[in-house]
């Protein structure tokens, strides 16, 4: 076929029950189309040709970003046709079959948009009956969904009269995404197709479809009446809401649905703004084994920086204490031993003043390692001695900028920057005082080496008693943690069991604390729940046989 109507034919693209999919372009507009075209075995018939029509153009209503578009229905050389968005992309069958269970947030959200397509279509009185992967086409990047195919629409009795029927009996769906009351010959509405999405749902989360029986009379039976495997088995991952959603579009009877896709489209948007608010959160959140010991380092931490802050402060002020009594007792003798000889020049005129013989006791007081300097200033602010001989004779050069530190009344002690050895310096200037009298001042610098040092190893023994205690509070927290997850744990799965054994079972344990409280009250409460759930068991009405479905799938087959 290379042309139809007004449309050129570029290929063949894939196929449906009832029809034939083409690319093809129309000339007159310049768009690329999807043409579907009515297989031959139907065209027969007139009333299937007529049928194709008019849904198509019930479908053709629809305009809505997750819905197929349908541009043009017609008819030519007596073939029916549908012209209809070209999507680039992949139908979700082959997705799943490429690729396997999705990812539930990737669920959520094509979920999110199948299901206000539906609802959409729904409120125009539009039922699309054939809900299946097949009919649903993923974009290029796999981030929107696009229903398509209302080949087996109708148009609701308000708008269009009751649908003929293509064959007596004739059930309209693809049978193993059929809705129960599909399978049983019943009428259906919009929320059989809510059933059909929440077949397909289950089958992109877990990976399986959701009804897998071989024969039509045995898959048939399995829609009315057998529910789906647990989703956890295969999802573990799945948000509780996202499966309560599944479980409540997969209900046997139409009135324990949603109501409408609407209010089906609003469940998914919560659990999609649920996730939103929690993207720091893992997927399943943190397990209480690790919370818990990450809950208590981080208290430990914030109490021992406060607390090694403090007492690091107060150690260092302790030790610097130290440092400037001894410094000052060292100043104290130097100044006093040099006083004599100071004041003996101080009372000769210039020419006859010998500093030689303080210059020789300050050379050999700067012999000790814990002297970095020293010098000797006279009365009149002259170097007349210094431990490295540089600047004797020279005015004293004060040193500005240096950070004061509390010394005895008097004397100034601050506290020097590194010099050429790397090591920092406590600075004494003390008065030099004879018989009451002012004859100078003497500049003593001593090294902070052992200070430092010490207060060095003050912290690395805290930061290490420090470490020490976070291990130990991270290991009893994790240990804690271990002990109350493994019975929450345990709880959470007898409920679980319980949910699908009717509660009949119960927990054996030999504890005597909360945990073992809750053992029994769930005990108790399963002991209470069993003979109801029983006694309701047996007072239901048979359920539906083979017999009631035969008839049913054999019209389907026919």
């Amino acid at each position: 076929m290379e042309r139809l109507g007004r449309y050129l034919i570029d290929g063949h693209i894939g196929e449906g029950a009832m029809a034939d999919v083409f690319r093809a372009h129309d000339p007159e507009i310049g768009r690329t189309v999807a043409m579907k075209v009515l297989k031959a075995d139907y065209r027969r018939d007139p009333s299937i040709g007529a049928r194709f029509l008019r849904e198509a153009r019930a479908a053709g209503a629809l305009s809505h970003p997750n819905i197929a578009t349908i541009y043009d229905v017609g008819e030519a050389d007596g073939v029916p046709y549908i012209a209809m968005e070209l999507i680039e992309g992949r139908p979700l069958d082959l997705v799943l079959q490429a690729e396997g269970r999705m990812p539930f947030e990737r669920v959520l959200a094509l979920g999110a948009q199948l299901g206000e397509a539906l609802a959409y279509a729904h409120e125009r009185g539009v039922v699309h009956r054939d809900v299946k992967p097949s009919n649903i086409l993923l974009s290029r990047d796999g981030k929107t969904a696009k229903l398509l195919d209302f080949g087996v629409a109708r148009i609701g009795e308000a708008a269009e009269g009751q649908l003929e029927r293509t064959q007596a009996g004739q059930m309209i769906g693809t049978p193993r995404y059929m809705s129960p009351e599909q399978a049983l010959g019943m009428p259906v509405d919009h929320r059989s197709d809510l059933f059909s999405l929440g077949a397909v749902l289950y089958e992109m989360l877990t990976g399986r479809i959701a009804f897998g029986a071989s024969g039509l009379a045995t898959l048939a039976l399995q829609i009315a009446q057998e529910k789906v495997a647990p989703i956890e088995r295969s999802a573990a991952d799945c948000p509780p809401g996202l499966r309560q959603t599944i479980e409540k579009l997969l209900a046997k009877k139409p009135e324990q649905r949603f109501a409408s896709g609407t209010l089906l489209s609003q469940a998914l948007h919560r659990e999609l703004g649920a996730l939103s608010a929690d993207d720091t959160i893992a997927r399943r959140g943190l397990s209480l084994r690790i919370k818990l010991p990450l809950v208590l380092v981080g208290i430990t931490l914030i109490a021992l920086v406060l607390s090694i802050t403090m007492i690091l402060s107060r150690q260092q002020r302790a030790l610097e204490h130290m440092a400037i009594t001894s410094g000052e007792t060292i100043a104290t003798f130097v100044t006093k031993n040099a006083a004599v000889l100071v004041a003996d020049n101080a009372g000769l005129p210039t020419p006859e003043q010998d500093w030689a013989p303080l210059q020789a006791f300050v050379a050999t007081a700067a012999q000790d390692g814990g002297i970095r300097s020293m010098a000797v200033i006279d009365e009149h602010g002259i170097v007349r001695a210094a431990s490295d001989g540089k600047g004797v004779g020279q005015p004293y050069r004060t040193h500005a900028g240096e950070k004061p530190m509390a010394g005895r009344a008097g004397a100034s002690v601050t506290n020097v920057a590194a010099g050429d050895d790397g090591s920092g310096g406590m600075r004494f200037v003390r008065p030099i005082r004879y018989a009451g009298a002012d004859f100078g001042s003497i500049d003593l610098v001593l090294r902070r080496t052992a200070l430092d040092s010490a207060i060095a190893n003050a912290r690395a023994l805290l930061l290490g008693l420090a470490a020490l205690v976070m291990l130990v509070v991270l290991v009893i927290g994790y240990l804690s943690g271990a002990m109350v997850a493994r019975p929450l744990h345990r709880l959470a799965r007898s409920m679980d069991e319980a949910a699908e054994k009717g509660f009949a079972l119960r927990i054996s344990h030999r504890r005597r604390d909360e945990i073992g409280a809750l053992f029994d009250a769930f005990n108790r409460a399963a002991a209470t729940i069993e003979p109801q759930l029983a006694g309701k068991t047996a007072a239901q009405q048979p359920a539906l046989d083979a017999t009631c479905v035969l008839p049913a799938a054999s019209r389907a087959a026919a």
